[in-house]
């Protein structure tokens, strides 16, 4: 059995020695030990919907016409910064959990699949209530369609991630 050099484990090893000189103990900082096996789809689709939801919740959904012609303004409701604030939690939180099952930094054991689901409705849900509650009169405050429809097709991957959670720790 050949004895390992003193030092922690995963650090970048040295050259061999030459002939007749002692080994050197590793060299650097120990690199942390990813276990792609234990890559976490649900975790990483919930974490890339949300990412995507949250990129689309800064963006304009509300256009202003008068007599039919688009003036220059474009805006955001009130309403719009409730799926903002939730999919930025949810981005972190799946983001760490994704992190944590790969590393294996703490042990936590939380039923995440309904805890995505929640999340999720709940962004889906003030994404919706975008739609009802509009920012001025409704005769001049139009909605950006494509923008919107996106957001609310983005806003359902997240409602799949947690699925697949609940059905993966069932």
């Amino acid at each position: 059995m050949v004895q390992q050099p003193p030092g922690p484990p995963g650090g970048m090893q040295p050259p061999p020695p030459p002939p007749g000189m002692p080994p050197q103990a590793p060299m650097g900082r120990p690199r942390p030990q990813l276990d792609t096996s234990k890559l976490p789809i649900p975790d990483i689709v919930v974490a890339g919907g949300s990412l995507l939801a949250l990129i689309f919740s800064f963006l304009h959904w509300y256009k202003v016409e008068i007599f039919g012609f688009g003036i220059g303004a474009s805006g955001r409701g009130g309403y719009q910064n409730w799926p903002m604030i939730i999919y930025l939690l949810l981005l972190i939180f799946a983001g760490f959990f994704a992190a944590n099952e790969m590393a294996g930094f703490v042990d936590i054991n939380l039923p995440l699949g309904p805890i995505y689901l929640i999340w999720s409705i709940a962004g889906t849900f003030f994404t919706l209530l975008a739609f009802v509650i509009r920012p001025g009169d409704w005769d001049y405050v139009k909605m950006n369609w494509a923008i919107w429809i996106i957001m609310i097709i983005i806003s359902l991957i997240p409602i799949v991630g947690g699925f697949m959670k609940v059905q993966q720790s069932s």
